[in-house]
């Protein structure tokens, strides 16, 4: 079930501008680099901005999320072909 916060359109719209810098995602992105990654699976993708950042180092990512509304920003993002709904 997600959080209602994220759930809501008009809030899952406004959530990357209001959290731009990412930075407590490099720890993340060191790790799977680390690991050798080829493949990712983002459960809880939220808005995909992590899901994104791997695809943008070449890593095939596919993001789920509970939110419908932060899915669809998800999906409007160019790359993010690989977003899904998932309960």
């Amino acid at each position: 079930m997600a959080d209602e916060c994220f759930g809501h359109p008009r809030l899952a719209a406004i959530y990357d501008p209001l959290d731009p810098d990412r930075s407590d995602l490099n720890a993340y992105l060191r790790m799977a680099e680390g690991f050798g990654a080829h493949q990712v699976l983002d459960i809880g993708c939220g808005t995909g901005v992590f899901a994104l950042l791997l695809a943008d180092r070449g890593i095939e990512v596919v993001g789920i999320d509970p939110a419908a509304a932060s899915i669809d920003v998800a999906r409007a993002k160019p790359g993010s072909e690989h977003f899904q709904r998932g309960h």
